[in-house]
This record gives C-alpha cells, structure tokens and sequence, in this order.
C-alpha cells in the first residue's frame, strides 16, 4: 500500500530508526504477521514503544528505493490511508504503560498497611 496522505498519528513519538536489509526470507518471517494470509509483504516496521525504536526489515535480495521510503514513512509515525492501526498499537502501549503505573502505586500505597 501507497502512503500517499502525509498525516502522522496524532502523539507519535519521536523513535530511533534502526534499518534491517535482510535475505528475503528473512524479512517475510518478520514480516508475514502484518499482511493477511496470501499477501506478499516487501517490507514492514516494527515498533518497540519501551525502547523508543522502529526497526525496518526490508529484503537485501529485492532492494526497492519505494518500499525502503514507505516503511520509513512509517517509522516517522504515518500510517496507511483510512487504517488506525498505528493509532491503535500506541494507545494500546499507554493504555498497558497506565496500568502498570497504576498497579506499582497502588503496591506502594499498600505497603506497610498489614495485608500480606
């Protein structure tokens, strides 16, 4: 799919872009979780919220200036036209980040009041 609306998913973060050129069997095992069953992949970006990281895995044995750009476009938080899926792995990671946070506070609130 084409990026051709340049709208970043409101938040991004901004993320270190680590680029991975790999055999191409590589790159569609990394990859194949992010198309439907019978779709080719050429590339895809993997994000690590925690690690404030995007990692691109493009094939080194079909190198392709347009999807090595696509996938970087990615990276900087813009996602496919009419697709929240972006949107939806970042809310997910604060929604995740918010209960652990409030889990830690809750412990420390009750430490010390006699509960085992």
């Amino acid at each position: 799919a084409v990026i051709d609306r340049h709208e970043r998913v409101p938040g991004w973060p901004e993320m270190k872009v680590v680029e991975h050129h790999v055999a191409n069997d590589e790159m569609r095992d990394r990859c194949h979780r992010f198309v439907s069953p019978f779709q080719l992949t050429a590339g895809c970006t993997v994000f690590y919220f925690d690690r404030s990281e995007a990692h691109i895995f493009v094939s080194k044995d079909f190198p392709s200036p347009l999807v090595l750009k696509h996938e970087r476009w990615h990276a900087a938080g813009y996602d496919h036209v009419g697709s929240s899926a972006m949107q939806r792995a970042l809310q997910t990671w604060r929604a995740r980040i918010a209960l652990e946070q409030a889990m830690q506070a809750d412990m420390s609130a009750g430490a010390g009041s006699g509960f085992p």
